[in-house]
């Protein structure tokens, strides 16, 4: 910072009348000149941080409601609706990701099985883990 040791302001206000005054080729209107859109550009930034500060209005989610009079049996139907529709969805993805894997060359038939061969696995681990808990 020993920059700024030596800045004044009031010097530099001193220097600045003092060039105002002297005659010569310098005009103020350039000073005016080269001011005014150094001072238009600060203001713009200024007031576009002023902007995207304010955060964003809040978004209504609505949800779907259902009948006062909706019995259990309805409500467990629709839920075993969605998950039908939800498991669909999962097979469907399954089998895109296996269509993607067979177009790059994978061998999606032999990672299945990996998959499959960890999945008892863990299964067998965690059988035998409540069982020694149990003990």
């Amino acid at each position: 910072m020993s920059f700024f040791k030596d800045v004044s302001l009031r010097n530099a206000g001193t220097d600045l009348i003092s060039f105002f005054r002297t005659t010569g080729t310098h005009s103020p209107w350039l000073f005016l000149a080269a001011c005014v859109p150094t001072a238009i550009i600060i203001y713009t930034f200024y007031i576009d941080t002023l902007e995207k500060a304010k955060p964003p209005p809040p978004t209504v989610t609505y949800f779907e409601s259902w009948p006062a009079t909706r019995t259990i049996e309805e409500s467990k139907a629709a839920i075993a609706e969605y998950q039908k529709r939800k498991d669909e969805m999962r097979a469907r993805e399954k089998e895109a990701y296996k269509a993607f894997g067979r177009a790059v060359g994978m061998d999606v038939e032999k990672i299945e099985r990996e998959a499959q061969l960890e999945r008892a696995q863990k299964e067998a681990q965690a059988k035998d883990a409540a069982a020694g808990a149990k003990q």
